[in-house]
């Protein structure tokens, strides 16, 4: 901080003499600002000079109340010591002018040069302005800025690391925003009888039997549909290790992998959604926590799990950066997501009720990473992700007739699906028997998943550089569903038979009770992927790029429907075929992405749909 002495005070003299001299006292704003912030008796002009410096000063911030005060204090003092001294010259013949020389030395209302002295007191209100040369005043300036910056760095009102309050070193704000256009293209050889199950079973009951079933559009292509995506998240550090995030996202619904809205409807308002919510934990730095809604904390590719799904529930990562052999390091992972809690009031209108099994999913991998020479790398998984009651059961007898609302395996129905997994009937519905046969009653039926899943997924990737940063990723990835079994599509009888992935020929019926009238089922397990892909992994700047394309294939069982990509074949499972595309970056943090995709439905009928979507993304 700046401190006055005696001893100091010629030397501040000349600090007041230049800020005389330099833009401080040219700026009648701040000297309005000044008389505003002192007191009346303070304000009142000074024949010191010094003494108005000193004030304007401090009222613009650039030395603290209190010093001001001493200085002038000090400056007061010295004045009238040398006006007493030039009096006393007065009365000396010949000691005028070097007494008057002092007192203008050390009071700044003038200043000696040469062998010139002033003979005499100058008249009472007389200000002498000196001249100072251009390298005193650049000293002088040095000199008091680096005593302003100490004074400012020590009460922390200039650092650069205290610019901004405190809390905004702890939150970090981050987000996105995507706008597409996109064009789905439907063959015209496609059969218009695929039933819309995702509406079916987002509507709850319905009599599938008695009414209309509701079908997917396959025929009529959507030319130019326009779309938007947008992400808004924050990420605070409340402690060393411990960081609190959130994000939210767009969507038309709230379903577990869709975050583009549709553009058009009206000028409607668009909903936001809570995509993230979570508590990440480092209790060490190869050790990482997490806990809430985050981000997938596997490896996997959208084969398995959508990019924008997000996971619910606890996980945690440990790398063992020890490379064995100088060359490889692990990683595990494994996590515990619940899915469903069932009712606790479940049946509603039932006194006695009812427990029902809690639907989970048990995750763990491992993965290795080889580095090799050259900057190669090759990558590895492998994965298991068990669902725990996620197939549907059948209910008890169910007298819907009687004013049952419910039935007892409600809570098995699927929570939602996008189309592929095989699905059956689960209630078991009893008509009244005292009405006749012609007669048409009400069947509200649910449908749950038919087969159970206990995925493995094994996953590799080999890159290595091209050219300066770019670089070849060549990848691979397989899935099995290990609880499949084409038994199990008859476990429960013909009343629970599997509505959909049957094949041609027999009466119809997967489970017919006669086996050589039998339709085949034709349901799968297994799914892959092949890619390749040369550039930039994420082309945010000007010249980067990456192109790639990579080929498909997904069998209706081999994992959930409703979390793989909703992408391709317009979402779910039972699908195959090929992506190709290219992106490239415009500014920073923006880029431009072309991609084509184009699938077939491997069982069932004939459903054939290509996709173009054009996107245009930025991220701050």
């Amino acid at each position: 901080m700046m401190r006055a002495t005696s001893g100091g005070f010629s030397r501040l003299a000349l600090v007041a003499a230049g800020l005389l001299a330099g833009t401080v006292l040219a700026s009648a704003s701040a000297a309005a600002q000044a008389a505003d912030a002192m007191s009346p008796a303070a304000t009142q002009p000074s024949g010191n000079a010094m003494v108005n410096l000193v004030r304007l000063l401090v009222a613009q911030g650039t030395i603290t109340q209190e010093n001001g005060d001493k200085l002038i204090k000090q400056a007061i003092a010295e004045a009238d010591q040398a006006n007493a001294a030039v009096r006393a010259a007065q009365a000396v013949p010949g000691a005028a002018a070097s007494a008057a020389a002092g007192a203008g030395a050390a009071t700044g209302t003038g200043i000696a040069t040469g062998a010139a002295a002033v003979a005499a007191a100058p008249p009472q209100g007389t200000m002498r302005v000196p001249y100072i040369p251009q390298v005193v005043r650049d000293q002088i300036r040095d000199e008091l800025r680096a005593d302003v910056m100490k004074q400012a760095k020590e009460e922390g009102w200039a650092s650069p690391d205290k610019s901004a309050p405190a809390w905004t070193e702890r939150l970090r704000l981050f987000g996105d925003f995507r706008l597409r256009s996109q064009t789905n293209l439907f063959s015209r050889f496609n059969s218009t009888q695929t039933p819309n199950f995702q509406a079916i079973v987002a509507a709850g009951p319905l009599d599938l039997i008695n009414n209309q079933i509701p079908f997917l559009n396959a025929t009529n292509s959507r030319y130019n549909q326009l779309r938007y995506r947008l992400r808004l998240g924050a990420e605070a550090k409340v402690a060393n290790g411990i960081i609190v995030g959130l994000q939210f996202a767009s969507g038309n619904d709230a379903s577990p992998v869709a975050t583009a809205s549709n553009l058009g409807g009206g000028f409607f308002k668009r909903n936001l959604y809570l995509q993230k919510a979570y508590i990440e934990g480092k209790p060490t730095n190869n050790v990482t926590l997490w806990g809430g809604r985050f981000e997938n904390p596997f490896w996997t590719s959208e084969l398995l799990y959508d990019n924008d799904l997000m996971f619910d529930g606890v996980a945690a990562e440990v790398r063992f950066p020890q490379r064995l052999f100088g060359a490889l390091d692990w990683t595990l992972r494994g996590g515990a997501f619940p899915l469903d809690f069932g009712g606790a009031n479940f049946p509603d209108t039932a006194t006695a009720k009812q427990s029902s099994p809690q639907k989970w999913l048990f995750a763990g991998q491992i993965q290795g990473n080889l580095h090799l020479a050259g900057r190669t790398e090759f990558s590895f998984a492998a994965g298991w992700n068990k669902y725990l009651n996620i197939e549907g059961r059948p209910s008890e007898p169910c007298a819907l007739y009687l004013g049952v609302t419910q039935c007892s395996s409600d809570q098995s129905a699927a929570f939602y699906v996008q189309k592929g997994n095989s699905l059956s009937f689960i209630r078991r519905i009893v008509l009244d028997p005292t009405l006749p046969s012609t007669t048409v009653q009400a069947q509200p039926q649910l449908l749950g998943l038919t087969q159970p899943f206990s995925v493995l997924n094994l996953r590799g990737q080999l890159s290595f550089p091209i050219k300066g940063e770019n670089r070849v990723f060549i990848g691979g990835d397989y899935v099995r569903n290990l609880a499949f079994s084409k038994a199990n599509a008859c476990r429960y009888g013909q009343a629970g038979q599997p509505v959909n992935n049957g094949g041609s020929g027999g009466s119809g019926n997967i489970c017919d009770t006669d086996l050589t009238k039998r339709t085949p089922y034709v349901g799968g397990n297994q799914g892959y992927s092949v890619s390749i892909e040369v550039g930039r992994r994420e082309p945010w700047n000007f010249g980067e790029w990456r192109a790639f394309g990579e080929w498909r294939s997904l069998e209706s069982d081999a994992v959930l429907d409703a979390f793989t990509n909703d992408e391709f074949h317009l979402g779910g499972t039972n699908a195959r075929g090929f992506v190709l595309g290219a992106q490239a970056g415009l500014f920073h943090n923006t880029n431009l992405q072309v991609r084509w995709f184009s699938a077939n439905q491997i069982s069932g009928e004939p459903l054939a749909i290509d996709e173009v979507m054009l996107d245009l993304n930025a991220r701050f």
